[in-house]
């Protein structure tokens, strides 16, 4: 037996229909889906957006790129990560749309592709991760120019302290930037961005995480749910031990379930005697370490022994549980192991 992830349709058809009501009116709603949608499975994730009126796409590599096209054929793709100009074929074949994200790039997409193919621009408005700074855009304006750009994006640091004053800093230097190329569309904004507001809106959004749950917000449902069945349960008596060596010795006598997930599977070893996982609203202890492939934990509070148990409660959300694993939410999708059958309901 093995976990499964339940992943709701109607829940990721609620996020997108939130974010569609809180844009702009001439504001396009695109996806990020890179990851294989953050783990959730692109071939079927894909559709369902496209599904409801989203046509453009974000991806890491082309790669990815091209696994998206074979679900969607006329949708917009674009590689965030650059233009991989040594597979420049698989672009014009599949029709995918690099960013680039410095003068190399540039000149080598120039070289390549002159006016025959689109692509799209990233500046670096002060992440210093990606994209060209102002004295490289400045310094290479005629060869910015000479491209068929048909998007021009950056991506905020801090877009999810809603407070912090280097989102407006970012946008502001963004404007600026954009001047020296007019008339081509603007994205500041993922999922974080978007919900700060108008202003950030731009000419495109492109959430990932909260089309897919991670980010607690009124109007954003839970996608996903882990259901981990139980595979042993036993009594241990005062002072008996669990897992190895010996972290956890028991105060009293206690009922033990023994379920299948590890750190194998996107149970991090860190939430050991510390995690919690859920029978309804009722937490249940993980007492031990989490091994690669199991877990135990505490059911004593239960009337009697189920058949699984849930990693997240309506109480207990995907970025509660980031939280706890020191991490994001990004990071905990992205990490569900490939033994997690993929369960999807409409």
């Amino acid at each position: 037996m093995s976990p499964e992830l339940h992943i709701n349709l109607a829940n990721l058809r609620s996020n997108i229909k939130f974010f569609q009501t809180i844009i702009k009116k001439n504001t396009e709603l695109s996806a990020v889906v890179k990851s294989d949608a953050y783990g959730l499975g692109i071939a079927k994730i894909v559709p369902e957006i496209e599904r409801y009126g989203v046509r453009s796409f974000f991806t890491a590599t082309i790669i990815e790129a091209i696994k998206i096209r074979s679900f969607s054929r006329d949708s917009e793709i674009f590689t965030l990560n650059g233009f991989d100009f040594l597979k420049s074929n698989l672009y014009r074949e599949h029709n995918i749309t690099p960013i680039i994200n410095n003068i190399l790039e540039a000149q080598k997409f120039i070289e390549i592709f002159n006016q025959t193919q689109k692509v799209a621009i990233q500046l670096n408005t002060g992440m210093n991760r990606l994209g060209l700074d102002t004295q490289s855009l400045l310094e290479n304006i005629d060869i910015i120019k000479s491209l068929p750009l048909n998007l021009i994006l950056t991506h905020l640091a801090c877009a999810d302290e809603t407070s912090n004053k280097e989102n407006k800093a970012q946008k502001d230097l963004f404007i600026k930037l954009c001047k020296f190329l007019p008339n081509i569309r603007q994205s500041i904004s993922a999922s974080h961005g978007t919900l700060l507001g108008n202003e950030f809106h731009f000419d495109m959004v492109r959430p990932g995480i909260g089309l897919y749950g991670g980010i607690r917000n009124n109007g954003l449902k839970e996608v996903i749910q882990i259901k981990v069945p139980v595979l042993q349960d036993f009594i241990i008596d005062k002072n008996m031990q669990v897992g190895y060596n010996f972290t956890y010795k028991a105060k009293h006598k206690m009922r033990v379930a023994t379920l299948a997930m590890g750190y194998a599977d996107g149970l991090p070893r860190t939430l050991s005697n510390i995690g919690k996982l859920f029978y309804g609203s009722t937490p249940c202890p993980i007492i031990g370490r989490i091994s690669m492939d199991l877990v135990t934990v505490d059911i004593s509070n239960l009337p009697k022994t189920p058949k699984y148990l849930c990693v997240f409660s309506p109480e207990y959300r995907v970025d509660d549980f980031a939280k706890d694993c020191k991490t994001i939410s990004h990071e905990v999708l992205v990490n569900l192991g490939e033994r997690i059958s993929r369960v999807y309901s409409k």
